[in-house]
């Protein structure tokens, strides 16, 4: 049978890219890291050895569809700066079907770098059969994997039988932002680092009323990124069975500590209404500026300028009482060097740059969440940014909940219980009315899926 995507078999796409992938295992470390950060090897990155100086030209495909301009700003330059002979052709595939994997396979390009944040890398990296296991490339440069925050590790380990098919280079994860006019406007003190739900939710209902002909709302969460970073490690859909997961217990405590309880006031349901039957969200936190309290992932002050006209600061991401210190999962960006690359060793060469010490520490001042776990990365966190009074220590505050494992169904379960929400916070429907039909819609849209390849 043949498994289609956007037109294109993958039977075809398979026999183009149908690489061996190496055999080893998984990783051993060989240098050993110090206490303030550095390491015989600069922390995670070690000396190359087999990378040839002459130039060369790396292609690299940004899933994400970020620009150019962004890709020289954040990887290209410091990469070229380090190793001059190394340049790139950089592929965007953002409204440009001919760039898009499929197409481009088809077409004979063969890709040196690939770079994708976890929520799709482990669909697509298999899906076009980029894996390849940097294991051995590992080990030959010294690369201490025990220095990275280690749920970045396990994630990659968990979904690619123990296989590294790539490297984490930045990471993220989920804060509580708040809104300081709103909070001076109402009278009301401050939200603190270290909070429960309990207590965030309790806040956020000073907030939910109409003055002066302005409906405000208390508290936010994004819906897609609670359910995919949530700290309870649950996984949309079991990778055993492929069935939704939304029959667990804990999907009721999740909906209902972040869209239930929050909404429980006429006030809050009187601000959906008027948004046209939409939840709060990002508008409504910066722009409008009539959201108090907005739940989302710790990278926004720096992708949305948004924040840079909006007098705001952020907490630590609520906790549940029964699981003190446990925040978000992390929601890293790995890179990886797809099979069929004919330049592996200059590839690993830029990425074992990007996950040294000299370059984390550089990009964690400049507001990038650094991958590697020692406190030195951390303390200097967005110190050279245009924010000064900005509690950024709170992005570090909670421990990591484990990022369970991904499958390619995980967008079709996911949408099938955001799409309900909104009933959900307006008292339309219950609790379990929501979660029965997404498991049943999940499932069915899966067998379907499952039908076609």
């Amino acid at each position: 049978m043949r498994k289609k995507r956007r037109g294109i078999p993958v039977m075809v796409v398979s026999g183009l890219l149908a690489i061996a992938l190496s055999g080893c295992g998984g990783g051993s470390t060989a240098s050993e890291s110090g206490g303030d950060g550095t390491s015989s090897s600069q922390e995670a990155g070690g000396s190359a050895k087999g990378p040839s100086n002459k130039p060369v030209e790396l292609t690299v495909y940004s899933a994400p569809g970020d620009s150019e301009e962004s890709w020289n700003e954040r990887f290209g330059d410091p990469i070229k700066k380090k190793f001059p002979n190394i340049s790139f052709k950089f592929i965007n595939p953002r409204n440009n079907d001919a760039q898009k994997l499929p197409n481009l396979i088809v077409s004979g390009t063969t890709i040196d770098l690939y770079y994708e944040s976890i929520g799709g890398f482990f669909v697509n990296v298999p899906q076009y059969n980029l894996q390849y296991d940097l294991t051995p490339l590992i080990k030959q440069n010294n690369i201490d994997l025990d220095s990275f925050e280690p749920t970045l590790i396990e994630a990659m380990k968990n979904n690619s039988g123990g296989q590294i098919w790539g490297l984490p280079v930045n990471n993220n994860n989920m804060v509580m932002y708040y809104n300081k006019d709103i909070f001076d406007r109402f009278g009301v003190a401050y939200p603190k680092d270290g909070m429960t739900w309990d207590e965030a939710i309790e806040m956020s209902q000073q907030f939910n009323k109409t003055e002066e002909g302005r409906k405000y709302a208390g508290l936010a969460v994004s819906p897609n990124h609670i359910i995919r970073m949530n700290p309870f490690s649950l996984p949309v859909v079991d990778a055993k069975t492929n069935k939704s997961t939304f029959a667990d217990e804990k999907w009721k405590t999740l909906l209902q500590t972040m869209f239930v309880r929050p909404a429980a006031s006429e006030g809050y349901k009187d601000k959906i209404r008027s948004l046209g039957n939409k939840l709060p969200y990002a508008t409504e936190f910066t722009r409008t500026q009539d959201l108090a309290m907005y739940v989302h992932q710790s990278n926004l002050p720096f992708i949305d300028s948004t924040y840079q006209t909006t007098n705001f600061d952020m907490v630590s991401f609520p906790t549940f009482k029964d699981m003190p210190g446990i925040g978000s999962q992390a929601y890293p960006t790995y890179f990886a060097i797809p099979a069929n690359s004919e330049h592996k060793e200059e590839a690993f060469q830029a990425i074992q740059y990007l996950v040294s010490g000299e370059y984390q520490m550089e990009y964690s001042k400049k507001g990038v969440m650094p991958v590697l776990k020692d406190e030195s990365y951390k303390k200097v966190f967005a110190t050279e940014t245009r924010y000064t009074n900005v509690n950024f220590a709170a992005v570090f505050r909670n421990q990591f909940a484990p990022i369970p494992n991904k499958t390619n169904y995980d967008g079709i379960a996911e949408g099938a219980l955001t799409s309900q929400l909104i009933d959900l916070s307006l008292n339309n429907t219950d609790l379990n009315s929501v979660l029965r039909k997404a498991e049943e819609d999940a499932n069915n849209k899966i067998e379907t899926e499952k039908a076609k390849k």
